[in-house]
């Protein structure tokens, strides 16, 4: 995932353009896991690398960067230290690592966690060359290793279901008319295999964080929005088969995968302003529609969702540019989630009974990562924003998929 500064601003402007121009646009079944006995039950202390409790971490863990510069609306920019945090379902967090102001590891921006929970994968923006410089963190020891892509070539995330290769896009992105080969690369940046030619991809990916072609558990298969739906293309090069979704003309993302046998995909809406959610069978059957179309009220478009004991819970884009929650019940009005303290949210990950949220100022940056139960109203701060810091620009959660 990219730096916030960058992150906001593609919000806003994605959030303005997909009100004005949309039409010419474009079983995770697991709770909460038991606390490990060297949990951090404190929102303002962090535990060291060597309390982390290697052995439970996996679905609802998710690595973090935050960022203690300074910047915002009547602040003097002061470069800070860059930490990278292990946070646990229950709240507490683990300072893995943390770089000085002005380091070149300051500046890289986290894109991925390998399966195996082993390894995080960083990029830094592309040279003069346009080459995009690759790095890998042993998460256990500290040793980085790297490698420069092609020119055109931008690294999306580790393969799956452990991590053993990193799936990459060539190409230009920027409109649905874009055409982008998806890639594997090994772990030292050759290429191994180009998997499939795919027109229309990235036409939301990247507003919402999500990689713009997830791969399922297994790691044999992975989808890819185009212009009139999804494309199932294998691991081992080649598309299986095409899944357009009924209506859209005008492009659709990928999301995740729902269940072993369906996509989650966010789809362009006619003249609405902003996306729709269907899920999208892999064999081709007809895809059923999960939210409706958004004509009205705070929520613009739907572009993630969130299947909690407790109803469904989807990302949208609201007013001005902002992100909203809201809760989807299965027939009637769409109720919006408000999460204190923030002005703008966004859902991350998920157990069974709570959000992991992104809590994100206005005018002034400062992003905390909490939970959130949405039924309990009860929050738990994983990690807090000091005074007029970037706080959290980045989170990469442990493998994301279906429902919770």
């Amino acid at each position: 995932m990219t730096r916030r500064a960058g992150f906001l601003r593609r919000h806003a402007i994605a959030a303005v353009a997909i009100v004005a121009a949309a039409a010419a646009a474009v079983g995770l079944a697991v709770p909460a896991l038991a606390a490990p006995s060297s949990r951090i039950a404190s929102a303002d202390r962090a535990g060291t690398a060597a309390a982390v409790p290697w052995s439970k971490v996996g679905p609802g863990w998710a690595l973090a960067t935050y960022s203690a510069t300074h910047a915002g609306e009547g602040v003097k920019p002061k470069a800070g230290a860059t930490t990278l945090y292990l946070v646990d379902p229950q709240g507490g967090r683990y300072k893995l690592f943390t770089w000085p102001a002005h380091s070149s590891q300051s500046g890289w921006y986290l894109l991925g966690w390998s399966g195996d929970t082993t390894r995080a994968l960083f990029s830094s923006l592309p040279g003069s060359a346009g080459r995009q410089h690759v790095y890998q963190l042993q998460l256990r020891t500290g040793k980085v290793t790297s490698f420069r892509l092609p020119a055109k070539v931008t690294a999306v995330g580790y393969t799956r279901p452990d991590g053993l290769n990193i799936l990459a896009e060539k190409g230009t992105l920027g409109n649905g008319n874009s055409t982008i080969t998806l890639q594997r690369y090994s772990l030292a940046g050759q290429l191994q295999t180009s998997l499939a030619a795919v027109k229309g991809l990235d036409l939301f990916a990247g507003i919402s964080g999500i990689p713009s072609a997830p791969y399922n558990s297994g790691g044999t298969k992975l989808a890819a929005g185009t212009s009139n739906g999804l494309v199932l293309i294998s691991n081992a090069g080649g598309v299986i088969r095409k899944l357009p979704v009924p209506g859209v003309k005008f492009g659709c993302d990928a999301v995740r995968w729902w269940s072993s046998s369906t996509i989650l995909a966010s789809c362009s809406v006619g003249n609405e302003p902003g996306p729709q959610l269907w899920l999208v069978p892999v064999n081709g059957a007809k895809p059923k529609a999960q939210t409706p179309p958004r004509t009205s009220g705070f929520d613009l478009g739907d572009f993630n969702s969130w299947q909690l004991s407790s109803g469904l819970y989807v990302d949208g884009f609201g007013a001005c540019g902002t992100l909203v929650i809201g809760r989807q019940p299965a027939h009637g009005k769409e109720h919006r989630v408000n999460v204190p303290g923030a002005a703008s949210s966004l859902i991350v990950d998920a157990t069974k009974s709570q959000l992991m949220v992104e809590r994100i100022n206005g005018c002034n940056p400062g992003v905390s990562l909490v939970w959130f139960n949405p039924t309990m109203k009860t929050m738990k701060i994983a990690i807090p924003v000091g005074k007029n810091q970037e706080g959290v620009t980045g989170v990469a959660p442990w493998f994301i998929s279906g429902k919770y």
